[in-house]
């Protein structure tokens, strides 16, 4: 055998050592070629349905809390709403760290997932987080859906009480216009009379005779400076002339106290 190994030109310990290397170097390149085995989360019992993972309290409006033990992140992207996601990042198994600014945060390699469905709002993550069914019961968040989900029925806004309407503003109160005469209001061209108490009438304030504005009501009679027409206060008819003609009637009414146009 020595011979022969001599004979082909190659010492048997060389060749010996020679088969060493290459074995060696073959199962080098085995170890090299596998992809790295993944980092998993420690395996556990998935929690049973009506665990109790927290305090509503605990779950903060935009945020969140992780559940590390139960595996379970819990969010609350708007009051009262709270969602359920497994807590294991689908890029290589770590357990999430952190709810913050809104995206549920992984340590190991940056990803980043949104509160509100999980889904991947940063890599190197491709899958969302699976969503896990959480509600409420008692003020807690439990695992599964016999809590009540619903949030607390809010009070409906008290109405405001009706404003107050201001009070009526009229022409001028009733015990302004003295019973058995009269006033006259320029502006609106009116003459409101009270032949008798509480009965209120309005004529025009114009004078039929040549168009002048009566003056005054004095005597029984609503007067015209102008010329001396007089008329009654009671119906407007002329007293005494030049005029021929009544005062026009204008409608007034009462309101409350106050006289106004009506």
């Amino acid at each position: 055998m020595a011979d022969e190994t001599r004979a082909h030109g190659v010492p048997r310990r060389t060749a010996v050592a020679g088969a060493v290397v290459i074995a060696g170097a073959a199962a080098g390149c085995a170890r090299y070629a596998e992809p790295a085995a993944e980092p998993q989360a420690p395996q556990g019992a998935a929690a049973e349905e009506g665990t109790v993972l927290g305090a509503v309290s605990e779950v903060p409006v935009g945020g969140g809390k992780v559940f590390a033990d139960k595996k379970i992140v819990v969010t609350q992207p708007a009051k009262g709403e709270f969602k359920g996601f497994s807590a294991v990042c689908t890029h290589q198994g770590c357990v999430v760290g952190k709810v913050a600014d809104g995206t549920i945060d992984c340590g190991c390699h940056g990803s980043k997932f949104a509160i509100t469905d999980g889904s991947v709002k940063g890599g190197p993550a491709k899958k969302p987080l699976p969503a896990t069914e959480v509600s409420v019961a008692d003020g807690k968040i439990v695992t599964g859906s016999g809590g009540d989900q619903k949030p607390p029925a809010e009070e409906p806004p008290k109405e405001k009480p009706p404003a107050e309407k201001p009070p009526v503003k009229g022409l001028a109160s009733t015990d302004e216009i003295p019973v058995g005469g009269g006033r006259v209001f320029e502006k609106e061209q009116l003459v409101v009379t009270q032949p008798v108490k509480g009965e209120f009438k309005g004529f025009s304030a114009i004078c039929t005779h040549q168009g002048c504005t009566v003056s005054a009501v004095k005597g029984g009679t609503i007067n015209c400076p102008c010329h001396g027409s007089k008329f009654e206060v009671d119906d407007g008819s002329v007293r005494s002339g030049p005029a021929t003609r009544p005062l026009p009637y204008r409608s007034v009414k009462v309101d409350g106290d106050q006289i106004r146009l009506a």
